[in-house]
């Protein structure tokens, strides 16, 4: 049996794409569609039912699965000690993350990962919690920075507490303060982010006794900071969207301290590759400078 016919079906599953499986394995379309039929015809089962909606798993394709997941696993890190047999270490690291981390803390940790380790390719996904985690569920990635808790099916590890601070344009009468109070919000205009419903700034927000007089919304967190630096109005943002500083903005701690943790995560119930270790090892040896990122 090809390994190739196995790698492929894993990836559609994790994926949920054969277009993507196809165009990250530089293959056709049709052959991968053609390996994964291969393998239900040798076997005499139906792993995938492919529909309008996409792909979904047959109950026979999730039996199989862990055991298709194990030799790829397998196969991966015999390609890894090999590669380590002739002197360095080689292959593809998926990981996820969510924006202020990947625009913050993780170019530096993905830099000096690359300088120990440069015959590893990294692949970087950004999306909200929910999206991240999906990926990591399904094994579209390999590991995954989020907001903690996670969800009790991931391992994690703890790497820094990021505070929620305001934002506030240069000039503005309240930014020579040394903390901004939240009772001003009412009585200043607002830039709201507009993401998903239920943010943690939004509930954050709406634990205060006072509401801000939201006078307009963003759609990005880029947009939100433009927004401020021309005057339009103030905000809270977590403080990772500020590192580096590319704004002229004021940045002022709250006078009611509320903040996210967010931490590395694996599967459970997968043990991660050979590869996925090195990361995890490089990333907790630099938790003490992760932690200290924020104190800046």
């Amino acid at each position: 049996m090809s390994i190739r016919k196995y790698i492929a079906y894993l990836r559609t599953v994790e994926t949920g794409s054969i277009t993507q499986t196809a165009n990250e394995l530089g293959y056709t379309q049709s052959a991968v569609s053609k390996m994964i039929a291969d393998l239900e015809s040798e076997w005499n089962v139906r792993l995938l039912n492919r529909g309008r909606s996409g792909i979904e798993l047959t109950s026979e394709g999730l039996t199989l699965l862990p055991a298709i997941r194990a030799v790829v696993k397998e196969y991966n890190d015999l390609g890894f000690a090999v590669s380590e047999l002739h002197g360095f270490q080689s292959g593809l690291l998926r990981i996820g993350s969510f924006t202020s981390l990947s625009t913050s803390v993780l170019p530096d940790l993905l830099k000096t990962f690359h300088e120990k380790r440069p015959n590893i390719r990294i692949q970087l996904l950004n999306g909200e919690y929910e999206e991240v985690g999906g990926w990591l569920r399904r094994g579209a990635v390999d590991c995954a920075f989020l907001a903690l808790p996670a969800a009790p099916e991931f391992e994690t590890t703890f790497l820094l507490r990021d505070s929620f601070v305001a934002i506030l344009p240069e000039g503005h009468p309240l930014a020579d303060e040394p903390v901004f109070a939240v009772k001003n919000l009412a009585e200043t205009d607002f830039v709201k982010l507009n993401e998903l419903p239920d943010t943690e700034v939004d509930r954050f927000l709406d634990s205060l006794p006072i509401q801000p007089r939201v006078t307009y919304e963003a759609s990005n967190d880029f947009a939100l900071l433009a927004m401020v630096e021309c005057g339009l109005g103030v905000s809270i943002v977590h403080d990772l969207i500020l590192h580096p500083q590319h704004y002229r903005l004021v940045r002022r701690p709250l006078d009611v301290t509320h903040y996210r943790n967010v931490g590395l995560c694996v599967r459970r119930d997968a043990a991660p590759s050979s590869l996925t270790k090195l990361f995890l090892d490089h990333v907790r040896a630099n938790v003490a400078q992760l932690a200290s990122f924020t104190e800046m």
